[in-house]
């Protein structure tokens, strides 16, 4: 597998546990973080899910619709960088590298917040396990950011 296919994938799988995260959170009223979603689209989902926009006894997507409208746009966005990055293109796999070390950096944070405010174990546990995953998937798009700076050989 060559690493802009790698990198392609691993945004898919992004893409993926973002929207999965949203939908759990919603119809379950569980916050549970996939390890590879989007930290900032749980930021939108948390205030919709605070301002509890839903009538009594309306349905889970009422608040849900709203929040993955504003949610859509980072995954509709990772979904064009995979394609672009698996085309080998040069600033897309940059964007994507950068992107996904934003997301790490605010996961960083929020890690070392829940660490200062003796947060349970469990929950810093889980915390640890998304920052070695995002560090996995920095890797992998960092790899692949290399290999496109590459020359190309001709077909």
């Amino acid at each position: 597998m060559t690493r802009a296919k790698a990198a392609a994938i691993w945004l898919c799988l992004v893409a993926l546990a973002t929207v999965l995260n949203s939908l759990i959170l919603f119809r379950y009223s569980r916050f549970i973080d996939l390890f590879v979603g989007l930290s900032f689209t749980q930021f939108i989902d948390a205030i919709f899910v605070g301002m509890q926009l839903e009538p009594p006894a309306a349905p889970w997507w009422y608040t849900a619709l709203p929040a993955l409208v504003f949610d859509m746009p980072f995954v509709l966005a990772l979904l064009v960088l995979a394609a672009k990055v698996l085309r080998q293109r040069h600033r897309a796999t940059q964007v994507s590298f950068w992107l996904y070390a934003t997301d790490t950096l605010v996961i960083t944070i929020t890690f070392v917040a829940s660490i200062a405010m003796h947060s349970p174990a469990s929950q810093i546990g889980w915390q640890s396990m998304t920052l070695i995953v995002h560090a996995i998937g920095l890797f992998i798009l960092f790899l692949a950011s290399r290999a496109s700076l590459s020359p190309q050989p001709a077909a």
